[in-house]
């Protein structure tokens, strides 16, 4: 059926790559299953405020068995998150930063395209 979900395409670098006829269908089970992209996004949002239940979590992993996008996208806020808690140290240091004149004025001529 041409109209039938199918939420991986061919080429998807995900575990299951959809090489035979039975990984297909295996791919269209886990995604009739599991939430949609779109909400996969939303979920993770919410992860970063709590812990998610167990039943959310345990559809996330098999969707990320035909999703490798939605997996890195987690990985990516996990990324965000652990930078961000070691921003408010660093704030301070920016602060007493200051540019010298001469590199301003070198910037201002590039922008104006004088050199």
């Amino acid at each position: 059926m041409a109209d039938e979900y199918n939420p991986t395409p061919i080429g998807n670098p995900s575990l299951l790559k959809r090489r035979s006829w039975l990984e297909t269908q295996l791919v269209k089970f886990i995604g009739r299953h599991t939430p949609k992209c779109r909400d996969v996004v939303r979920i993770l949002s919410q992860s970063l405020d709590g812990p998610l239940p167990l039943r959310t979590r345990i559809q996330l992993r098999f969707h990320y068995l035909i999703c490798c996008w939605c997996q890195r996208y987690e990985q990516q806020l996990h990324l965000l998150r652990r930078f961000s808690r070691n921003f408010p140290e660093r704030v301070s240091n920016l602060e007493t930063f200051t540019m010298p004149d001469d590199a301003k004025e070198r910037m201002k001529r590039k922008l104006r395209g004088e050199e």
